[in-house]
């Protein structure tokens, strides 16, 4: 279907042996977009239905189709207006920073002077942020982590310097193609990123004044986890997708006792699909 609508041969572009898979930001976007889908689907084929969802930052793309806001096809034309944008939108690099608070990361964010735009952009738990920005800011700001602080800062884009102001002209772009998205009432609460608090019946013009806004501030990712804790205290988190970045998110200090699973496996996927099933049923 995604073939189909993009008019393009997906399923050849994506095999394991294409080198250019990823070349661009446009199609890191469509991939993950469609393979948090898949992953949600497969579960909601076996008979698991989830009460609510969030998405971390392309995320939010998947929970507006889990929620009802907005339908597959739309969201995944919306998704591919959103990779243009940010292919043809101002260089740059982020860089994940592992263990450290917001408040000890801020000083030394703010201490780098002189080489571009440097901001704190993911706010993912209280011991991990991402930092976004000019390339020569954010590699200064690695070397001091590392080499002043012994913080682990790992580099992990080098092209696109997403949720940062640089990013604000990509905002005003993609905001032109939201204008013309038909967004529906959902069925289920939203939980933008911009705000990590519900909003039961967002109206098109919120979504569109959030999910424009989203491409250049902050993602507030441990706000929305600890929000939907209290709002189910006894939840179970399944990260449905590729990998397991949310699952890992969730230290052993940060909601130690809530249940989480990941459905995704570098081993054996089907296995890992089987024993997620199993533990939700039993």
């Amino acid at each position: 279907m995604a073939s189909e609508l993009l008019h393009r041969d997906l399923g050849a572009h994506y095999r394991e042996d294409n080198a250019e898979a990823y070349a661009c930001n446009l199609d890191v976007q469509l991939g993950v977009f469609l393979a948090n889908h898949l992953f949600l689907r497969l579960l909601e084929s076996a008979g698991v239905t989830a009460v609510g969802s969030l998405g971390l930052s392309l995320g939010e793309w998947n929970h507006l189709v889990h929620i009802g806001a907005i339908s597959f096809g739309d969201a995944l034309l919306a998704v591919a207006e959103r990779g243009a944008a940010y292919d043809a939108g101002p260089r740059g690099a982020m860089a994940s920073v592992f263990p450290l608070t917001l408040d000890e990361l801020e000083p030394v964010v703010a201490g780098i002077q002189g080489r571009g735009v440097l901001e704190v952009v993911n706010l993912n738990s209280p011991r991990q942020q991402v930092i976004s920005g000019d390339t020569a800011a954010v590699e200064e700001a690695v070397r001091v982590l590392e080499d002043e602080l012994g913080v682990q800062a790992v580099m992990i884009e080098r092209q696109v310097p997403m949720h940062s102001s640089l990013f604000e002209p990509v905002g005003a772009r993609f905001r032109q193609a939201l204008e013309r998205v038909p967004f529906q009432r959902p069925c289920l609460p939203y939980l933008p990123n911009r705000l990590a608090e519900f909003i039961p019946e967002p109206s098109s013009a919120e979504l569109v004044d959030l999910l424009s806004s989203h491409v250049h501030k902050p993602v507030l990712w441990a706000r929305s986890i600890d929000r939907v804790v209290r709002t189910w205290p006894d939840l179970t988190l399944v990260e449905v997708g590729p990998k397991a970045v949310l699952f890992n998110l969730l230290d052993r200090k940060w909601h130690r006792d809530v249940r989480k699973l990941h459905t995704d496996s570098s081993k054996d996927t089907a296995a890992q699909l089987a024993q997620v099933l199993q533990q939700l049923r039993g």
